[in-house]
């Protein structure tokens, strides 16, 4: 009976280490596609900002963002339940184990490029804003010197009837 017992514990351990090696096939991915989104913003905020455009990379992102929260829950809460277990078989894991350290390296270097794409990002939208705000800033003087000008020039049609020469 015992040896029934810690096969069957064998096969739920395996279980386990396959939905963690999933997890991060996964995490993998959705990283993969948010590094996507950030390259799409910045050509969209490169070339003159089409806000509707931004705006849909905007909602990927965040979509994808919940997926990943999503899946380190579900990792964070697989991983506790079979640290111990792992940790006392590892040998038997030994090449899921390998696979889980390389996907989380990569993981890994996938947020490094990912926030500094944001980062690049950040400024370069702030730099978009700060033109776009000079260039309102510039129109409505733009607007008030026309509109001063027309006021000035209504009031020059104007002659005062005493001010004009009469001929008798």
């Amino acid at each position: 009976m015992g040896a029934d017992r810690e096969r069957g514990k064998m096969a739920e351990i395996k279980q386990y280490v396959e939905i963690l090696l999933e997890s991060l096939k996964k995490k993998k991915s959705m990283l993969q596609n948010i590094l996507e989104q950030n390259i799409r913003q910045e050509e969209v905020i490169r070339n003159n900002c089409d806000m509707d455009e931004f705006d849909r990379t905007v909602k990927l992102k965040r979509r994808y963002i919940w997926e990943l929260e999503s899946l380190d829950s579900g990792f964070e809460k697989v991983y506790v339940r079979i640290k111990e277990e792992l940790s006392e078989v590892k040998e038997h894991h030994r090449d899921e184990i390998s696979q889980m350290q390389k996907l989380i390296s990569e993981i890994t270097d996938l947020s490094v490029r990912i926030q500094a794409s944001e980062e690049r990002n950040k400024k370069l939208v702030e730099t978009y804003f700060s033109y776009t705000r000079g260039k309102i800033r510039e129109s409505k003087k733009s607007v008030r010197v026309a509109s001063d000008y027309y006021k000035s020039m209504s009031g020059t049609n104007y002659t005062d009837a005493r001010l004009m020469d009469r001929k008798n």
